[in-house]
């Protein structure tokens, strides 16, 4: 019985001592923005809108490390990544987004799929998808809310 259990620890042992599973290369930072769609980031109302932030607009905003790209998805679903490219791992660059659920790196030129809400890379010396963010919505008297956090 005693032979059995060291031979269970050692086995679990090897088995999380070699998950070297990283979520991302970007590193973490605070994350919290909140709009009303009725009255802030109108160009999230359109399938396919996307809206980024680089810098802080109301009290609380906190875009991450490379400022943050949100879009409302060709399913309808919001999403949010960080705009820092994970091959460049600077702050300062950032991916771009355009109208067919793509975004490139302006640096390396690597391409990520941010239409469905994957952040996956397409093509490029990038060797990960984007960061993604949380995003929940929920109607309130005043609109529909949309948050994103980490």
């Amino acid at each position: 019985m005693k032979t059995k259990n060291h031979i269970f620890l050692l086995a679990l042992t090897l088995v999380l001592g070699s998950c070297n599973y990283k979520e991302s290369s970007i590193p973490e930072r605070s994350v919290y923005l909140e709009r009303n769609l009725n009255t802030q980031a109108l160009e999230l109302r359109t399938i396919g809108g996307y809206k980024t932030y680089t810098v802080a607009e109301q009290y609380g905003d906190a875009l991450g490390y490379g400022g943050l790209l949100v879009i409302y998805g060709f399913d309808q679903t919001y999403y949010a990544f960080d705009l820092a490219c994970p091959n460049e791992l600077k702050s300062s660059v950032r991916v771009v987004p355009d109208n067919s659920g793509q975004a490139v790196c302006s640096s390396c030129g690597s391409v990520f799929s941010i239409g469905y809400g994957s952040g996956n890379r397409l093509s490029g010396p990038a060797k990960e998808g984007l960061r993604k963010y949380q995003v929940s919505s929920y109607e309130s008297v005043s609109g529909r809310i949309i948050q994103v956090t980490r």
